[in-house]
């Protein structure tokens, strides 16, 4: 043993001998109330020890086979000096998983703690803290369940940080789960750290679970984290530990909560369906038994559910295998309903959904269920008939590689898909030889208007652009892109497009007001430098779209024809004054067909 391994094991000695250690108490603030929710309990050592880093501390218990002595020693003086405070909120104590695993961990002593301190289970969230890996998933779940059991709530730590995160989720079914703050850092300047956070609020909301934002430091990831419906938040911008916690904070800390606008890109991808869940297995009938039914469950014993079926292939319920079981297994439960029919013991309403119904409308279906009536498994049926199951896990898990691969392939300033995802869509488009209408918008007149108003300007009118054409389309058939800069496509199933695209001129048109000041727009434009310095008369701002219709033009064969197609009936829109749009007809484009 080192000189400092040795000052570290007297230095622990001391501390779990005299009980030497200060609990503080951080702030859990509910973003929607905007009050504090909670605290969770943290851990100093002594100020002048080697020990008072809670991180050397713990390592130091775990080196010297004490982790378990110390957890239980923490949680003792965080629960007796929250009470002495007597605080209303609820109080989130650390614990390590390994520490709970331990064979000679004395369970029961938190109640015995809680009681003496006058706070009710209820109050108190245990937080898994995964410094070091769960080995043994199936004594965790007894672990946990035997504090929910007691009335406590549930949360996982440092979500992202730490082993196995998304697999503890998965198996421990948390009440809360706490973001680590490397997600929340700068999340203002990180496109892909929001399609994370944004994935992981979406899985929470399909599994009755809370995010917990840590680590948010300043205003901008606050107003990040409000924005995206996060529930709570917790870091240095709220308050920061203390031994005598802030109760109240102050209104300015906070903003109106808005409404979070979708810009919608349009047609989903056949993996952003429910159909993609789609998992075979043979269900029963309404007229089975009791017995059959047993039969197969005793059978299969990771078969979590049986659906059940009309004689036309319809759906008519579920068998859940755990409240089967129940019955089926009980004293006299095979000798009394063993010959009944199945559809006397059944759920008959299940979660059913189509094949082509979105994971995202499953997803906000299911966590609009209570609690108490949501499954692991629902039932995938097209046109209304039976085609087979999907689980609650495959769906979270799809809908993360999703948000993943939106982030990675997402134009950063408008959120909406850029190049890969576009060109997937029109090369299917020309193979499928659909009568598609691909049209391209371009915006006229804007590097001036860049120039003389600033890039937030800039910024503004591509956005405010981008909403425009989603808000005309249709999502179920049309798709929308934004390729770069002031560029857009969108890929027209609609028959109705052309109005459509009449009516996104019109919109744009209508956004004049808002753009341009009181000089300009009586000037109808504006004096600007152009490429070689001298000073240039530009119109205002408008909006030209290129249209080609797939179908017309027999000999495309692939994205790179269509472009320049595309680009020449862009410059033909160019050239109408105004707002406009142009068809591309095959006259125009009799060069081009020659050389194809």
């Amino acid at each position: 043993m080192t000189k400092e391994e040795l000052l570290q094991f007297t230095s622990l000695e001391d501390i779990l001998a005299t009980a030497a250690l200060t609990p503080i108490f951080q702030p859990i603030v509910s973003l929607k109330s905007q009050e504090i929710y909670g605290f969770e309990a943290l851990i100093r050592g002594p100020s002048d020890s080697v020990l008072h880093s809670p991180i050397n501390l713990f390592d130091a218990a775990s080196r010297h086979g004490r982790l378990a002595e110390l957890d239980l020693l923490c949680r003792e003086i965080a629960i007796a000096r929250f009470g002495e405070l007597g605080l209303k909120a609820k109080l989130f104590i650390n614990t390590i998983p390994a520490a709970l695993l331990q064979p000679d961990y004395p369970h029961g002593l938190t109640t015995k703690f809680l009681k003496r301190a006058g706070i009710p289970a209820e109050q108190v969230v245990i937080e898994l803290t995964e410094q070091y890996p769960i080995d043994d998933y199936v004594l965790m779940r007894q672990a946990t369940e035997h504090y929910r059991d007691m009335g406590f709530s549930i949360a996982i730590d440092d979500l992202g940080a730490g082993y196995s995160g998304l697999r503890t989720w998965s198996e421990l079914r948390p009440d809360f789960v706490k973001l680590d703050r490397h997600f929340m850092q700068n999340i203002h300047e990180d496109q892909q750290k929001k399609q994370f956070v944004q994935s992981m609020i979406d899985i929470a909301q399909s599994s009755n679970c809370r995010v917990i934002g840590e680590g948010v430091e300043v205003r901008e990831e606050y107003l990040v984290a409000q924005a995206m419906d996060m529930h709570f938040a917790q870091g240095y911008y709220f308050a920061r530990p203390a031994a005598n916690p802030k109760t109240i904070l102050p209104p300015a800390l906070f903003a109106k909560r808005q409404r979070r606008e979708h810009i919608h890109s349009g047609v989903p991808r056949s993996d952003s369906l429910v159909g993609s869940l789609l998992t075979q297995l043979t269900p029963i009938r309404t007229y089975h038994d009791v017995n059959q039914v047993g039969e197969r469950f005793q059978s299969a014993v990771k078969l979590a559910s049986l659906p059940v079926l009309n004689e036309n292939n319809t759906v008519a319920g579920m068998v859940w295998r755990d409240e089967f079981m129940t019955l089926y297994a009980s004293r006299y439960g095979r000798d009394l309903h063993g010959r009944k029919p199945i559809h006397l013991f059944m759920d008959s309403r299940p979660i059913t959904a189509e094949t082509t119904l979105p994971l995202k409308s499953l997803s906000q279906r299911i966590t609009s269920q209570d609690s108490s009536q949501q499954h692991s498994v629902f039932i995938i049926t097209e046109q209304g008939y039976y085609r087979g199951v999907g689980s609650l896990m495959d769906l979270l898990r799809q809908i993360t590689d999703l948000q993943l691969t939106i982030a990675r392939h997402a134009n950063p300033l408008s959120g909406l898909p850029g190049n890969v995802p576009l060109n997937e869509h029109i090369q299917q488009a020309i193979r499928q030889k659909r009568h598609v209408t691909v049209c391209y918008f371009d915006l006229d007149n804007f590097k001036p208007y860049n120039d003389t108003y600033g890039y937030n300007k800039g910024d503004k009118v591509i956005n405010k652009t981008a909403k425009i054409l989603s808000q005309n389309i249709d999502y179920e058939n049309d798709f929308l892109g934004h390729v770069g800069g002031d560029d857009f496509i969108i890929i027209f199933d609609s028959e109705d497009w052309r109005h459509r695209c009449e009516s996104m001129l019109k919109a744009f048109e209508a956004l004049y007001d808002e753009l341009y000041n009181e000089t300009h727009l009586r000037q109808g434009g504006i004096q600007a430098q152009d490429r070689h310095g001298q000073q240039v008369f530009y119109p205002l701002l408008s909006l030209s779209i290129g249209a080609v219709t797939i179908s017309d033009f027999d000999y495309l064969i692939d994205e790179a024809d269509l472009a320049e197609h595309a680009t020449k009936a862009k410059s033909k829109a160019k050239k109408i004054l105004g707002n406009s749009l142009y068809q591309l007809k095959l006259s125009d484009c009799e060069t081009l067909a020659e050389v194809s």
